[in-house]
């Protein structure tokens, strides 16, 4: 099978997964505005907190209120776009493991990882999505002279930054496979996704360092804010270029790694 041909293999897949994801979410119209809503909610106070704490200052970090916007829209965007894709699979993980509905998904003829990740699609997520990117453009229109030509490193930079949330989801989620019950790890993971959601320059020394190389969660949205309101620095520009092809290459050694050592619950 050629490259192009497994290519439209997987979009047709996922685009029987999001009609299936579409009509059980209409399904409930009530429960669906309410999950609208509660992001909204939960958006708004990642806003209402930055604007809260400069009240109080007029720069963290070496950023001014108007660019602190554009960081906290394009992390909400991104933020988005993980919840649609991948949240409500890696969420029901464990539960899949412990069950023993893993086991039935291992059958299947497609990649384990794609199938694990990409059943479900949050649809309730899209408004949230058209939101954060209608204020982050709103945002960037109130930075002077604001060069429009920037909006495309974030073709590079939003693809990289998810990597990181995709890899370090599935890699916790994927020891739970060692495991009888692991949901400690969920809590882990939202432990280290809230340090995505802050600006690096906030973090000194060594931290700020493990933020962008070693956990680089900083490459979810400081560094792609430092790409569309700062001077481009070349060295991150190959790490994002890089970092998505390493990540990948170990979460395929890790999870066939935890699946070694995965005890089918049905046996």
């Amino acid at each position: 099978m050629s490259i192009f041909q497994t290519i439209r293999k997987y979009l047709s897949l996922y685009k029987a997964f999001f009609k299936a994801s579409l009509v059980a979410d209409l399904e409930f119209r009530l429960n669906f505005i309410l999950l609208v809503l509660a992001e909204f909610i939960w958006y708004s106070t990642q806003l209402v907190l930055y604007e809260v704490i400069y009240r109080h200052t007029k720069v963290i970090g070496n950023w001014t209120l108007d660019q602190m916007r554009v960081f906290v829209f394009l992390a909400l965007f991104v933020d988005s776009i993980y919840m649609i894709l991948w949240d409500p699979n890696f969420s029901k993980f464990n539960d899949e493991v412990r069950k023993g509905n893993l086991d039935l998904l291992l059958t299947k003829p497609i990649n384990s990882m794609f199938m694990i990740s990409s059943q479900k699609v949050s649809i309730s997520h899209l408004p949230c999505l058209a939101i954060t990117g209608v204020g982050l453009i709103w945002s960037l229109l109130q930075i002077p002279d604001f060069n429009w030509m920037r909006l495309f490193w974030l073709i590079l930079m939003i693809p990289s930054g998810l990597s990181v949330i995709f890899v370090g989801r599935l890699a916790l989620n994927s020891s739970a496979l060692m495991f009888s019950r692991a949901d400690f790890l969920q809590y882990v993971w939202y432990s280290l996704f809230r340090l995505g959601l802050r600006p690096d320059a906030i973090y000194n020394g060594a931290l700020r360092y493990i933020l962008l190389f070693v956990l680089p969660f900083a490459m979810v949205a400081s560094v792609p804010t430092r790409f569309l309101l700062e001077p481009i620095e070349i060295g991150y520009v190959a790490w994002a270029i890089a970092m998505p092809i390493l990540l990948m290459t170990f979460m395929n050694w890790y999870w066939n790694f935890c699946m070694k050592y995965y005890s089918s619950a049905s046996s």
